[in-house]
């Protein structure tokens, strides 16, 4: 059985603002004083008491009352649910509120005579024992919606209810792993892609980016990087902008030149008639005796052996090693001179600084450095080869010479170094182009990174069983929706079945018995009057037989109230076990009529305990002295139960409402004695006016008044031709009478004082006032005593 257990809340509701039941019905031990099975307020009128009823009436028509700007609420159920404006529509268990919206909504002839009253039908007896019969079936069918015993089809979509709770609630236990595992990896852990963003690139990474990335990273084109570019990228990072590196020195070493002159050289020959066959044919001989033959130029005799050389001798000489034989000596001298020259030269001594260039350019680098020093070395190796060719032709001048010539590396070396020269160009290219690069590097060393997580986490099966659990769902709510489709046509079928059993007619007799009730209104009655051009019906009141006009408030007090008794009394009778909400019932109703309307809610709603809570408001002490006697006993599934009964009060400041425990002095006494000795009570407690107690100074003159007039009555009850006697009797001091009689007065009714009311009330004074009074009530300890105790002081 669902109810309201408390309302949580109120944010903005005409006259509550800012209202938490916590704060206001608080209990201690984190306890509140909640709602119980009947509840009643107390709140004199313009407090707020039909604003809580409009709350609950929303329930009731599952919209919120016109004209009211941005209303804030929030109502808690028994089972820990919560509804609010938002949410209405989400609260079916029945709801009936009587108010004043209730009666401009179905007595609009009280405000209006050329209007109708909304009629409405009523269950019948009858004997058509085959409709009851059906009904009875469909219901078995449909089975209990009571907490704890549910059954039939109610059960059946309770527990389909809880697979889809339970499937949907695994498939979101999936999905919330799954996206904490990608926040983890995007944004929050201290190795999250946005906290690594001076590596991957994006200092504002998040989920969704993440998310973006991965349907990239699992698609068939992705490639995902080797470890060796990875280093690379990874050096290109953190590599800085670099000045433009140095020109390479140029090779010039024309190598094929050199073949050809030392082939003309080689295949020069020194001969004649003049020469000496002997050294001709012996070149190192040869090679002496020339030594020698420059040494003896001007000797006459050999320095070596000490014979003499003669003429003809050194004619020989000469003739043998004449200019031609000079001219080839100088040129094989010049050319291994130049070769020599060659080797030492600039054209081997070409090479560069790879920290010049960028990092990522090194390993390629070094490996050219080595390779352009050996082919270097190598082709050094050929011109040496050449000069050993070219000493080989200077010992055989008289004989052409034939020579295998080394290799020429010139190509090679060329080609290492135009492979350097593009690594230079592209480095300085690169300078222009190096945030570019470093961003291509972060996003490919990102998007690589997120194709690792996604195996880490194995997200592939992940997604599966995700994807599973969200298809689980599916087939559960399509099951589901054919109950709730079945629970439908057979409520349905029973409001059919049940509207064949009912009739306005009826209606108005229930109306009509209560009216016509001893202690109700004989003379008023209500008539179902049916309109043939229209095809409806509309309830018409009437008096002694004729139309009623001019109802004075308390006739229509009671008509509206016994019409919202009657037409509720079909949820009552089929055990619907509707909330009650009655506001004020007794508007302008008498003391026997308000006594009526007490036995009416006593013997019509609370005899049998046939609903699921009653609330009833009231501003009339009377009445609620009343309503402390409602029937608390019923029986409910064969058990005895005594229902818990709640009583609050509530009160108004200038700005605001609230809600309170319902005083002791009310709650218990419920006597206007009471009441009025507690406002006097805290007038006499503080002297300083604040918003939360002014209307206690506001109303202290007509409260003193009031009181001093039943006190003084009870005391002396005797007759006194005029109040100011019993008043010197009461007081027994003429100053204070006279004193407190002018506050009383003055201040009660401005009469002769018209000034009084254009200015403020004199608090002081009042405080005054209200503390002799208290000291008067004190001499007598035991019934001043007995009051404290009734205010809860």
């Amino acid at each position: 059985m669902i109810k309201i257990n408390k309302i949580k809340e109120i944010g903005n509701f005409s006259i509550f603002k800012d209202f938490y039941w916590h704060q206001s019905l608080e209990l201690g031990n984190n306890k509140t004083y909640d709602f119980k099975d009947i509840n009643i307020f107390y709140g004199r009128n313009y407090s707020g008491k039909t604003s809580l009823s409009k709350i609950i009436r929303s329930l009731q028509k599952q919209d919120t009352p016109p004209r009211y700007d941005n209303p804030s609420f929030k109502i808690e159920l028994s089972d820990g649910s919560i509804i609010s404006q938002n949410n209405l529509t989400a609260f079916t268990h029945p709801v009936h509120v009587y108010n004043s919206d209730f009666v401009k909504e179905n007595l609009k002839f009280i405000h209006d005579e050329n209007a109708n009253i909304e009629s409405f039908s009523v269950t019948l007896g009858g004997e058509n024992q085959q409709i009851l019969d059906r009904i009875q079936e469909l219901k078995s069918e449909l089975g209990s919606n009571e907490d704890n015993i549910k059954s039939g089809l109610y059960l059946n979509i309770h527990n389909k209810n809880n697979e889809i709770k339970n499937a949907t609630e695994n498939h979101s236990t999936k999905n919330r792993d799954l996206e904490k595992l990608l926040t983890d990896r995007a944004t929050r852990n201290s190795d999250s892609i946005k906290n690594q963003h001076s590596l991957f690139g994006d200092i504002n990474y998040n989920v969704t980016k993440l998310k973006n990335e991965i349907t990239e990273v699992l698609s068939s084109s992705f490639q995902i990087l080797t470890e060796e570019q990875i280093s690379i990228k990874k050096t290109l990072i953190s590599q800085n902008e670099l000045p433009k590196p140095p020109e390479l020195s140029t090779y010039t070493l024309n190598f094929s030149q050199l073949i050809e002159i030392t082939n003309e050289i080689l295949k020069t020959v020194v001969g004649g008639s003049n020469k000496i066959e002997e050294l001709q044919n012996n070149p190192s001989l040869n090679s002496w005796v020339q030594t020698g033959h420059s040494l003896h130029k001007n000797r006459t005799h050999c320095a070596f052996c000490v014979n003499e050389i003669s003429a003809i001798r050194h004619q020989e000489l000469a003739q043998h090693f004449d200019h031609e034989t000079q001219n080839l000596q100088s040129r094989i001298s010049k050319g291994i001179g130049h070769l020599t020259s060659l080797l030492d030269g600039e054209n081997f001594k070409i090479n560069f600084d790879i920290n010049q260039y960028y990092t990522q350019y090194h390993a390629e680098l070094s490996q050219l450095k080595i390779d352009l020093q050996s082919t270097l070395d190598q082709q050094k190796k050929s011109v040496e080869e050449i000069i050993r060719i070219l000493e080989q032709k200077n010992g055989k001048l008289f004989t052409e010479l034939e020579a295998t010539y080394p290799q020429d590396h010139s190509v090679e070396i060329k080609t290492i170094l135009g492979k350097i020269s593009k690594i230079r160009s592209e480095c300085i290219q690169q300078n222009t182009q190096l945030a570019t690069q470093q961003k291509e590097a972060k996003n490919a060393l990102r998007l690589n990174h997120v194709y690792h997580f996604l195996q880490d986490i194995n997200y592939a099966q992940l997604k599966i069983d995700l994807d599973l659990a969200f298809q689980e769902i599916d087939p559960l709510e399509q099951a589901l929706g054919i109950l709730n489709t079945r629970k439908t046509a057979i409520e349905g079928e029973i409001k059919s079945e049940e509207d064949k059993l009912k009739s306005e007619g009826e209606a108005c007799t229930r109306i009509n018995n209560i009216l016509n009730h001893d202690f109700g209104h004989q003379a008023l009655s209500l008539q179902a009057i049916e309109n043939a051009h229209a095809q409806n019906i509309h309830f018409e009141i009437q008096r002694n037989g004729a139309k009623a006009h001019n109802l004075s408030e308390g006739e229509q007090s009671l008509i509206s109230f016994c019409y919202f008794l009657a037409k509720i009394q079909d949820d009552l009778d089929q055990d619907k076990n509707p909330i009650i909400w009655i506001d004020d019932p007794i508007c302008s109703l008498d003391s026997n009529h308000i006594f009526f309307i007490y036995s009416l809610i006593n013997e019509k709603i609370c005899l049998y305990g046939r609903f699921s809570q009653l609330f009833i408001s009231t501003h009339n002490l009377d009445f609620l002295k009343y309503l402390k006697r409602l029937n608390k006993k019923v029986q409910r599934n064969e058990k005895n139960i005594d229902l818990q009964v709640a009583k609050y009060h509530i009160s108004r400041s200038a700005t605001n409402s609230q809600i309170k425990q319902m005083p002791k002095y009310l709650s218990e006494y419920a006597t206007e004695f009471n009441y009025l000795f507690k406002q006097i009570h805290i007038c006499a407690s503080t002297d300083i006016l604040s918003d939360e107690n002014h209307t206690v100074f506001y109303n202290f003159s007509n409260n003193a008044r009031k009181f001093i007039e039943i006190y003084s009555f009870f005391k002396f009850p005797n007759y006194f031709k005029y109040d100011d006697d019993r008043l010197k009797n009461f007081w027994n001091d003429e100053i204070y009478r006279l004193f407190i009689g002018r506050i009383n007065n003055e201040y009660s009714h401005c009469a002769g004082v018209l000034e009084r009311g254009m200015s403020l009330m004199d608090v002081p004074e009042m405080h005054r006032v209200a503390k002799a009074i208290i000291l008067k009530v004190k001499e007598d300890t035991q019934q001043y005593d007995a009051l404290l105790e009734s205010i809860s002081t």
